[in-house]
């Protein structure tokens, strides 16, 4: 296959657009589910961590099986493009349930109702991402430049999108509260979020229509389904992808602390709600020109010294928020972006990281599972998601947090360690651990895509190349 960059301007920026469609979509349920349920539908910090810990185990079972399914499906559309076309609806729906009022409901409904929209959105979302790093690497193929550009331009997108929903949300929110409550406010301004992100599926689509051409059941016979034992066998069997997935999924616990509570921290600490405009605008206008300025320092260390560095300064950054922001808005914000240049200096790269271990394992074994490499980038959010979401809320019952209470300096201390202290020690525990154990070079993983492509081009061959190097030293 030709390795020389073949993706047109036009191509990359329509296949980002998805992700900046996604990311609208996402951000209200992402940054202010938590107190929702505890502000609107009044719930208890306790039942809210419970019931958001059902529904993330849910999602992450749903998770471990998505890329398998994917991987053997024959829909008509595509392999990829055929569960974008199918699973935007559900997603769309899930939104709007996220934030339908339910306070005519005994609490119980209420759980059921916040359960069962956690799983149509994110449920749906394990598919969607799948397919989405599937479209991505049929669209660069082999081409690590390509694969480079699109993730690149994809978090840019995504990056663009945050700060449009940073500044808009919470302003829109009260611009309708007036008029049709502020639960109601929630729910419109999620769903038009929403809107945006089907927009986002339809482009994407035509985009990916050329690359992603359907399979037949007579194209599948002979292939071994992915199961979910040949996915831990992937990871057990493959050093490499299993220190990426841990390394992530420890991150991903530190953020979703962090974010769990961090509406509280505006509301209780602050005593200003609208400040959170304030503070996710100015981060995430940052976060636009990280998202450019990260990359070009990630290249020059490479993948790997990108995610050690960019999570040390993430940890340094958030240790430092338990210390200086318990009423100063300007440190936060200015930590906040900080954090922002660390994240973006290795996450730019995004699925490349499974994909280089996923090429790893092709070129270790000669068993093509890149599909599942793929999908086990979503798995790290998964479970950061739920033990990550079940420590802020367990967290919040931990240090006495109620509904409008009022806050003590003793909360307050105990509060910032679990926004900021807490979370620092998951962040330095990744870098530590993908700093020790993760061991492709860029020039392995340049390497492994090259003759992996070759050979699958060559179905008689038995044997796989000579002279692999195996960054853990195991033998073929």
């Amino acid at each position: 296959m030709d390795e020389k960059k073949r993706l047109t301007r036009s191509e990359i920026n329509r296949y980002a657009f998805y992700g900046f469609g996604s990311s609208v979509a996402v951000m209200v349920p992402l940054s202010y589910l938590t107190i929702f349920m505890t502000e609107n539908l009044l719930m208890s910090a306790a039942l809210m961590g419970s019931t958001l810990l059902i529904a993330r185990t849910i999602d992450f079972i749903v998770g471990l099986i998505a890329g398998g399914f994917v991987e053997k499906s024959t829909m008509k559309w595509g392999k990829y493009i055929s569960w974008i076309k199918i699973l935007k609806w559900p997603a769309l729906i899930g939104i709007f349930l996220y934030f339908f009022d339910t306070t005519f409901l005994p609490m119980a409904g209420r759980v059921v109702i916040s359960i069962l929209a956690y799983c149509m959105l994110n449920c749906s979302m394990n598919f969607l991402a799948t397919a989405q790093y599937g479209i991505l690497a049929v669209m660069a193929g082999p081409s690590m430049e390509d694969r480079n550009i699109l993730a690149v331009r994809n978090a840019q997108m995504m990056a663009a999108a945050t700060i449009i929903t940073s500044a808009v949300t919470i302003p829109a929110i009260n611009l309708l509260t007036p008029f049709v409550g502020q639960s109601n406010g929630y729910c419109i301004v999620a769903t038009a979020f929403g809107l945006i992100y089907i927009i986002g599926c339809n482009i994407v689509c035509k985009v990916a229509k050329p690359y992603d051409h359907p399979q037949t059941k007579e194209m599948l016979v002979g292939v071994h389904g992915v199961t979910v034992s040949d996915m831990v066998r992937s990871v057990l069997t493959n050093g490499q992808l299993l220190t990426v997935v841990l390394s992530y999924s420890i991150f991903y616990i530190g953020i979703y602390i962090s974010s769990g509570v961090m509406a509280y921290y505006f509301m209780y600490v602050l005593g200003n709600y609208l400040l959170m405009t304030v503070a996710m605008t100015a981060t995430t206008v940052f976060a636009l020109l990280a998202s450019v300025i990260g990359p070009k320092i990630g290249a020059k260390l490479g993948k790997k010294n990108a995610m050690v560095v960019g999570l040390m300064v993430y940890a340094i950054g958030s240790l430092l928020i338990t210390f200086l922001c318990r009423t100063n808005l300007i440190v936060y914000i200015v930590l906040g972006c900080i954090n922002s240049l660390g994240m973006y200096i290795f996450s730019g790269f995004g699925v490349n990281y499974m994909l280089d271990a996923g090429e790893y394992g092709l070129y270790k074994t000669g068993k093509d599972n890149r599909a599942v490499a793929m999908s086990m980038m979503n798995v790290p959010m998964k479970i950061g998601m739920a033990f990550g979401g079940a420590i802020a809320g367990y967290g919040l019952a931990f240090i006495g947090f109620t509904t409008g209470m009022q806050v003590t300096e003793s909360f307050i201390t105990n509060f910032m360690w679990l926004l900021g202290g807490v979370p620092a020690l998951f962040y330095a525990a990744a870098a530590l651990l993908m700093l020790f154990a993760y061991r492709i070079s860029d020039e392995d993983a340049a390497r492994y895509a090259m003759l992996n492509a070759k050979k699958l081009m060559e179905p008689s061959a038995n044997s796989l190349p000579e002279e692999v190097d195996f960054p853990d030293g195991a033998p073929a």
